[in-house]
């Protein structure tokens, strides 16, 4: 009898669920394998970024070992970088050269960072997408302030979730001054959300202490300056490079349809327009909705149920729209919430914050580890050793 392999390309917020729900389906079939790919051996809990940006968490609080993760499970995982796919032979590719066939594939690579053609952002900005670019935000600061008696400047390109959270973050850092402005290109903070959830944040940045310039574009990026469309500079110590996201470059658009966003077009079932075995979730699936973490989890639970629709021939089931709960933290002690129809912000959301990783910790890991690493905010809890299978 021949196996047949369901791949999913990421580990992500949503590639982890969907090999999670699937393997909760079919893990015990031994007609079929579930295999997760991924470049690390770890999955990022991005919602926490900014945090180990300013020193508040090290990277160790938010990396999660996948040979944990999936201990006991009936996942296959693999750490290896994914060179390319060939949707006629049903085959995904690996960087060793391995040709891994399947019957099922998911897109779960998440996003890249667009610069959007802008001269100097690449060479004068630092993202944040990696631990690697918050842990170089985070020396950059240090190393100014040792350097520097007056207070740091720093520019944030990007008032969407990621830039207003840093800023906020920044705000309530206590080891040296920090001059922080914000720099908009719409004419409010957070502009695909609802105009009171922004006007909030903004008092709020304002309160804190934060420079917020909306209706500005960048027009170049020099070593020490922003440039606005407008002619005014900003000079700078760190400039900060949140504003804009793109579907993974990995994509190839003479294969697959993109759309602006450069993320897969898909149709009701989240698969990749023109291909009935090759789903796309989260920021790689073009739905229209804003790309986070809920939004991924949600899309890896619809994929599973459809592909287990289509192994089993029963009908599949259509996305709904809903809308995409979340929490804006702005500083300490304060967030802005929206669960439902329901829009709060102050203390009570910045303590329903914080209770978010505890209850994603506890849908992929045991009770009682999930409230340790929470608690302690070490995922190494999860178990010392990193040992994978490479191809």
């Amino acid at each position: 009898m021949s196996v047949k392999n369901i791949v999913i390309l990421g580990g992500g917020f949503g590639g982890l669920r969907t090999a999670l729900t699937l393997e909760r389906a079919i893990g015990k079939d031994p007609s079929y394998k579930i295999i997760l790919i991924d470049q690390n051996t770890f999955q990022l809990y991005t919602a926490s970024l900014y945090e180990v940006a300013v020193g508040e968490l090290t990277h160790r609080g938010i990396l999660l070992p996948f040979n944990q993760l999936l201990k006991g499970k009936k996942v296959e995982f693999i750490n290896s970088r994914v060179t390319g796919i060939d949707p006629k032979k049903k085959v995904v590719r690996t960087i060793a050269g391995d040709k891994i066939p399947y019957e099922k594939v998911v897109f779960a690579l998440g996003s890249d960072t667009e610069d959007f053609g802008i001269p100097g952002v690449a060479e004068h900005t630092i993202g944040l997408k990696s631990v690697t670019d918050a842990e170089k935000i985070r020396d950059k600061i240090n190393r100014c302030s040792v350097l520097k008696k007056e207070p740091i400047r720093m520019v944030v390109g990007g008032g969407g979730f990621a830039g207003v959270e840093l800023a906020g973050e920044l705000a309530g850092y206590s080891f040296c001054p920090l001059d922080i402005t914000i720099v908009e290109g719409t004419p409010r903070l957070l502009s695909g959300l609802p105009e009171k959830i922004s006007s909030a944040v903004a008092k709020r940045l304002n309160f804190l202490g934060v420079k917020v310039q909306t209706s500005s574009f960048i027009a170049k990026v020099e070593p020490k300056e922003v440039i606005l469309k407008s002619g005014r500079k900003l000079p700078f110590d760190v400039a900060i490079w949140t504003s804009g996201v793109r579907g993974s470059r990995f994509v190839d658009p003479q294969l697959f349809p993109l759309d602006k966003k450069k993320a897969l077009v898909v149709d009701g079932y989240l698969r990749v327009k023109g291909y009935e075995d090759i789903f796309a979730i989260g920021d790689l699936a073009g739905t229209g909705v804003p790309w986070t973490a809920v939004k991924a989890e949600a899309d890896g639970k619809l994929v599973a149920k459809n592909i287990l629709a289509q192994l089993k021939d029963k009908p599949m089931q259509k996305r709904e729209a809903f809308g995409i709960p979340f929490i804006v933290p702005v500083g300490k002690k304060w967030a802005v919430a929206k669960i439902g129809p329901f829009v709060f912000w102050g203390l009570l959301a910045a303590v329903l914050k914080n209770l978010v990783l505890l209850y994603y910790l506890a849908q992929i890991v045991d009770p009682l580890t999930a409230i340790k690493i929470w608690w302690k905010g070490e995922s190494e809890l999860l178990g010392r050793t990193h040992e994978t299978k490479h191809l």
